[in-house]
């Protein structure tokens, strides 16, 4: 059983779009994927999954998390994680994805601490900068960098002598064309990453495909009969499958790979 977290502090990174795809890329390649979401407000990967149902398409199995009473701290939420990962694992499930929210609070950090792999998304924007770096401007910096987080992710991981634990930057929602404005933020990525000893990772690029998916339930995985198969679904479903193989190589999980259309 391995477990991912996919996280960011701003929103707009593409965190759900990229748990809804890499759920059904797993799921697609006949790993039991769960996704564990915590946005319980609006609820857009329990929708996906059910327009997925009703298009009789490989799905990943959504639940929502939530816990009630008092005011639950950290340790809290660190034993839900932990039962819900086990119950996970007794049912047959090899994969629990957990889709964040954007803010600091004790579920987004427990998520974090019981991660075998965290994801961070980050876009080309300057902005998504300040989650892992001060700005040159005055009064800029997030209160909670993101990087406070991994580094207390990385302690408790070598406290509980968790070798396995791995974290990737992921830069998501790209433009299908080179700006010099994301070639300043991809360079400053590259030296955070490497002083950081962190992954950076191409994640998706901003195509239409992912726009729809989350109301119609089909990714750029899914071959529907009758329709042609576009070029530009050809591409996202690459890259897809590239991010996924790059999972699965780092954390050992076994999946089909699928063919071209």
């Amino acid at each position: 059983m391995k477990t991912i977290t996919i996280g960011s502090f701003k929103g707009g990174t593409g965190k759900t779009t990229l748990s809804a795809i890499l759920g059904t890329t797993f799921a697609v390649g006949g790993v039991r994927t769960r996704i564990i979401e915590l946005e319980s407000a609006t609820k857009p990967l329990a929708r996906f999954e059910v327009c997925r149902e009703f298009a009789d398409l490989d799905r990943a199995d959504v639940r929502q998390m939530t816990l009630s009473g008092g005011t639950p701290d950290i340790r809290d939420w660190q034993g839900n994680f932990q039962r819900t990962v086990e119950d996970a694992e007794r049912e047959g499930f090899e994969l629990v994805i957990i889709d964040t929210g954007s803010v600091w609070k004790p579920d987004v950090i427990a998520a974090h601490l019981i991660a075998d792999l965290v994801i961070t998304t980050v876009t080309e924007s300057p902005i998504d900068l300040y989650q892992f770096m001060p700005s040159d401007g005055p009064n800029m910096q997030a209160v909670h960098p993101y990087a406070e987080l991994i580094n207390l992710v990385r302690r408790n991981a070598e406290k509980l002598d968790r070798a396995s634990f791995e974290w990737m930057l992921c830069i998501n929602r790209r433009s299908h064309l080179r700006t010099r404005v994301g070639d300043s933020v991809h360079q400053k990525l590259c030296r955070f990453t490497r002083d950081a000893g962190v992954k950076l990772v191409d994640g998706l690029v901003d195509r239409v495909c992912y726009r729809n998916m989350m109301e119609s339930g089909v990714t750029p995985l899914d071959d529907i009969a009758g329709q042609p198969t576009q070029k530009s679904l050809l591409s996202a479903r690459t890259e897809a499958q590239r991010l996924a193989g790059r999972i699965s190589a780092t954390l050992d999980i076994k999946r089909r790979v699928l063919e071209p259309a």
